[in-house]
């Protein structure tokens, strides 16, 4: 999951607390939280990216790839697992705005050899998620 700051330190409530209506096929979003479902027991390994403006459109090489809004209380991100907790190596991602509406796009691929360049050579079989966030057009401070 991909969760606001504030959901870590309970200043708010994790979208899926209460009723909220996940959007998307493979990717559940609300306030402050965006989850997807990992497939089987296989780790998954996650990239999150901060961009100027709109990043070039998914290669096909994405199994998956969905693009909609997150909002966001603290602007700082950061992965946590759907049991609650955080791990040391999950950084935080200041993504430089508080109580801001972002846009979002997630991808998704299962790779199943060592050929992908943007990740570790060690890695057989993984489920890689890339989620890249920016600023809506038109919005002061882009």
């Amino acid at each position: 999951m991909v969760v606001d700051e504030t959901v870590v330190t309970r200043e708010e409530t994790a979208p899926w607390e209460e009723e909220w209506q996940g959007q998307g096929d493979w990717v559940e979003v609300g306030p402050n939280g965006l989850v997807c479902q990992p497939h089987g027991d296989v780790r998954p390994y996650v990239r999150l990216e901060l961009w100027s403006g709109e990043p070039p459109l998914a290669e096909p090489a994405w199994d998956r790839s969905w693009t909609g809004e997150i909002f966001l209380r603290s602007g700082k991100i950061q992965l946590m697992g759907y049991f609650g907790e955080t791990e040391p190596h999950h950084c935080l991602l200041d993504l430089g705005h508080r109580d801001s509406t972002w846009l979002v796009r997630a991808q998704h691929k299962t790779l199943e050899n060592d050929r992908d360049a943007d990740f570790p050579p060690y890695i057989y079989r993984a489920e890689i998620y890339k989620f890249q966030f920016w600023r809506p057009i038109g919005i002061a401070g882009t």
